[in-house]
This record gives C-alpha cells, sequence and structure tokens, in this order.
C-alpha cells in the first residue's frame, strides 16, 4: 500500500523534493506540475497535503508563558529523573522526552510538570506502569533544549529544586539527594552551594564508588532559595505536600 511519504509509483521522495513541497508557495496543481517537469516524478496531492500538514504541526515553544524559574526546574527535574530518544521510523523521526514519577507520592510533581509543558504548547502524554508514572511528549524543540548534563549557568535554585524533586526524598528535616549515572549534575549541585559559601554533607559508598550522596539541610534548603520551587522541600516546611 502507498503511504503518504511516496510518490505514484510507490518509491520514498527524495529529500530535495520534500522541501519543495513544503516550502512552495502556490497550488497543490502547480507544485505538482513543476515536481512533474523538474524531476519526472508524480506526486499525488494527498503527498503534497501530507507535508504541508505536517509543516503546520512545527511550531515553536512559547517559552514566555512560563517564568524563567519554571523552565530551571523542569531543567534540573529531566537532568536527575528524565530521559529521551529519537525514534527514527517509517513515518519519520519522533523526538520523545520522558521524565517518571511514583504515582502514589509524587501527584504534586506530575501536575507542575504537566503544567509547565501544556503552557509551552505541548501536550503531554500521561503513562502509568506499575506504581510508576510517566509524563511523555514529542517535540523536537524541547528535545533539544534539555540535557543531562547542566551548563554551570543553568544551575540556579530552581534548577536544583527540580533535581531534588526528581531524584531527592525527605530525611526529616533535610533533602538526600544520590546520584550516581549524571555524575556532572551531583557536581554541578555541590559547586552551586560553593558558591553560596555554604558547607553540606556528601559522602561516597565503599562499595559502590560511583554512588554518592548529598544531604541538605532544611536552613540551607531555606537560605539558599530552594524551598521556594521545590515540592519535596515544601514538605518539611509546612508537613505537608507543599504547594505547587
Amino acid at each position: 500500500m502507498r503511504n503518504g511519504k511516496t510518490s505514484r509509483s510507490g518509491k520514498r521522495l527524495p529529500k530535495e523534493i520534500i522541501n519543495f513541497i513544503i516550502e512552495g508557495k502556490a497550488s497543490y496543481r502547480k507544485i505538482r506540475s513543476d515536481i512533474q517537469s523538474k524531476w519526472k516524478i508524480e506526486v499525488a496531492k494527498s503527498t503534497i497535503s501530507y507535508y504541508k500538514r505536517r509543516k503546520l504541526r512545527v511550531k515553536p515553544l512559547n517559552l514566555d508563558a512560563i517564568t524563567s524559574e519554571d523552565w530551571q526546574w523542569l531543567q534540573g527535574l529531566f537532568s536527575a529523573d528524565g530521559n529521551k530518544i529519537l525514534n527514527d521510523g517509517r513515518y519519520g523521526k519522533h523526538y520523545v522526552v520522558r521524565v517518571s514519577f511514583d504515582k502514589n507520592n509524587d501527584s504534586l510533581l506530575v501536575e507542575k510538570c504537566k503544567r509547565i509543558i501544556k503552557a509551552m504548547g505541548i501536550a503531554p502524554i500521561t503513562l502509568l506502569t506499575g506504581n510508576c508514572l510517566t509524563i511523555k511528549t514529542t517535540s523536537k524543540q524541547l528535545f533539544n533544549m534539555l540535557n543531562k548534563i547542566p551548563a554551570k549557568s543553568e544551575v540556579t535554585a530552581a534548577f536544583v529544586a527540580g533535581a531534588i524533586d526528581g531524584d531527592g526524598w525527605v530525611d526529616h528535616r533535610a533533602i538526600q539527594l544520590g546520584q550516581s549515572h549524571v555524575p556532572e549534575l551531583f557536581d554541578a549541585i555541590s559547586e552551586f552551594f560553593e558558591r553560596l559559601k555554604v558547607k553540606i554533607g556528601t559522602w561516597t559508598k565503599t562499595d559502590e564508588p560511583n554512588y554518592r550522596r548529598m544531604y541538605i539541610p532544611f536552613p540551607v534548603l531555606k537560605s539558599s532559595g530552594i524551598v521556594e520551587h521545590s515540592i519535596k522541600a515544601q514538605r518539611i516546611a509546612g508537613g505537608g505536600a507543599g504547594e505547587i
């Protein structure tokens, strides 16, 4: 069966013809005629329509709709507990971004993450597997903007709050954060506190040298501005679930 990405002969269209269709301003009839004249290939109107619709679906993220702190929080969350996958399949490339949560304990984190993503103009999908709830989006621009390894300039109080919410846990009047898969993230957060001239406890497990943990007391979370953005830190402050 011929799909919407091929010529009438069933052959996949060359990239130059695809670009010609996407950028073409003429009518479908004129575009078909020009392709026939220039490349000697007959293209169906449905194929032209397919690429025209695909172009319309690609729209820039509305970063003005969210605060810089919300964006930094999302970056920290992704760095700690997100992943991205490029699926290059039959129907083109899909730029997938995913963040996972605990179904029973992270409902406010899920709502905050979805609120930020929706405000940018992306429709998130929620997937449930056992006790794991995953937010999945497909966006090339978001895919390219989010990174597991943070730049030093990105590591703000809101960024650290996102990382804590993604991979930290409440320990009485403090937050503990463990990290082994992204050592650069652990280093960046440690350097954040060093710049503030604040000491936090860090240690490495003897039997797992790649696993490091830090202990951040509540007074440090508060004085550094992290509590304002971290739902898990707010649980310590209010003795409850915190606010979005």
